[in-house]
C-alpha cells in the first residue's frame, strides 16, 4: 500500500464530544499526569498494521523493546478486518487512534457523543462508532491483546516536577489556577504530539497524546525510556498555556477578526489564530526560563505571525501592573492591524 496517514503536529481542534476514561493520576504540585491507555494502544496496533509498511520510515514506531513485545507479534494478523478497514479507508490521521477513547472499557460506545463533530473530525469512523466497537472487540479477542505495559515514567515526572512547569506557567500569567494536563502516552506513535479535544474534559484541564520519539538510529531493538527533553518540554509548556488562553481565544476572536483572516490575499498562509498565539506565548515562556537564545530558536521556527506576539509580550513582562487579559486584548488588536 502506497498510502500516508495526515500528519498532525500539536495543532488543537476546538471540538466537542465524547468523555474519556481517566487515568489514574499522580498528584504532583505540576498537576500533570502522564499515564498509558490500552484501548489506544489496541487501536494503534492495527493503525500500523496496516500501514508501517506505506509510510516514511523516520515516522515508523521507534524499534524498541516495547515495539518487539507489544506490536511485532501481531504481524500475522494483517488480514484482519479492522486493519483492512483503515488501510483501504480514507482517513489516515495519524491520531485516529484516539478515537478508541470514545468508548468504554469494555469498548462498547459510550452515550452522549457528538456524532456529528466526530463524523468531522474522523470520518467513517466517528459516523459509525458502534461498526469501529465490533472491529476492536473482535481484533482484541483475535490477536489475544495484552497490555503489559511496564513502562517506567518516575524518571520524567520527576523531571516535570523539578521543572514546576505550572509554577512557572501561573507567574508569567499572573494567576493562581489550578492546572490539569494529562498526558496519554502511546508508545507505538512516531509521528504526532497533539491535544484531544473531541472529549468533555473539565474546566482547566487538557488532554494529550505523547509520541515517542527516537533517540538514536532506529535500526535495532533498544529500551523504551521516556526522557525529558527540550521537545517535551515544549510540548508540555504550549499545551499547558492553551488551558489558560482558551477562554481568552473564544470572549476576544470576534466575527471581525475572522474575516480578516480569512481574506482571499491570506489563503495561502497559516491562520490557526489560537495557535499562533500559544505558540508566540510558548517562544516568549521559553525565553524567560531558558535563556533568549532557547525563545529565539523557538520563535523562528513558528508562524511568522506568532512573532507579533513574541515581541508584543515584552511589553505585557514590563509593566508588572497588566493582567494578563488586557496583554491578551492587545495582542488580538495587534493582529487585526496585521491582517488589514
Amino acid at each position: 500500500m502506497n498510502k500516508i496517514p495526515y500528519i498532525l503536529t500539536i495543532l488543537g481542534l476546538c471540538l466537542i464530544g465524547c468523555k474519556h476514561e481517566k487515568p489514574e493520576i499522580e498528584t504532583n504540585e505540576s498537576s500533570i499526569s502522564i499515564s498509558i491507555d490500552d484501548r489506544v494502544e489496541l487501536f494503534r496496533v492495527a493503525y500500523f498494521l496496516a500501514l508501517e509498511d506505506s509510510i516514511d520510515i523516520n515516522l515508523r514506531p521507534c524499534k524498541t523493546d516495547f515495539y518487539k513485545t507489544n506490536f511485532e507479534p501481531y504481524k500475522k494478523y494483517r488480514n484482519h478486518p479492522l486493519v483492512k478497514k483503515i488501510g483501504n479507508g480514507d482517513v489516515w490521521k495519524s491520531d485516529l487512534p484516539t478515537l478508541a477513547l470514545c468508548l468504554d472499557k469494555n469498548l462498547k460506545t459510550k452515550d452522549n457523543l457528538n456524532i456529528k463533530v466526530l463524523t468531522i473530525e474522523f470520518g467513517w469512523y466517528g459516523q459509525h462508532l458502534d461498526s469501529l466497537s465490533k472491529l476492536l472487540i473482535d481484533f482484541k479477542k483475535t490477536i489475544k491483546f495484552k497490555n503489559n505495559y511496564n513502562i517506567d515514567f518516575k524518571p520524567f515526572k520527576d523531571s516535570i516536577k523539578s521543572n514546576q512547569i505550572t509554577k512557572k506557567l501561573n507567574r508569567f500569567y499572573r494567576t493562581d489556577k489550578e492546572t490539569n494536563l494529562e498526558i496519554f502516552f502511546d508508545p507505538l506513535n512516531r509521528i504526532t504530539n497533539k491535544a484531544i479535544t473531541f472529549t468533555n474534559n473539565p474546566e482547566n484541564e487538557r488532554l494529550v497524546l505523547l509520541t515517542y520519539l527516537c533517540d538514536q538510529p532506529n535500526d535495532s531493538i533498544k529500551p523504551l525510556r521516556l526522557k525529558w527533553n527540550e521537545d517535551y518540554r515544549r510540548i508540555v509548556i504550549h499545551e499547558n498555556s492553551h488551558i489558560y488562553t482558551d477562554h481568552l481565544y473564544k470572549k476576544y476572536y470576534d466575527q471581525k477578526l475572522d474575516s480578516l483572516v480569512n481574506q482571499e490575499k491570506f489563503k495561502d498562509e497559516y491562520h490557526d489564530i489560537d495557535e499562533i498565539i500559544v505558540r508566540g506565548l510558548t517562544a516568549k515562556i521559553l525565553e524567560l526560563n531558558y535563556g533568549k537564545k532557547v525563545g529565539d530558536d523557538e520563535i523562528d521556527h513558528q508562524p511568522k505571525n506568532s512573532r507579533i506576539i513574541y515581541e508584543y509580550l515584552d511589553k505585557y513582562l514590563n509593566d508588572e501592573k497588566m493582567e494578563f487579559e488586557q496583554a491578551y486584548k492587545e495582542i488580538i488588536e495587534q493582529l487585526k492591524k496585521k491582517y488589514q
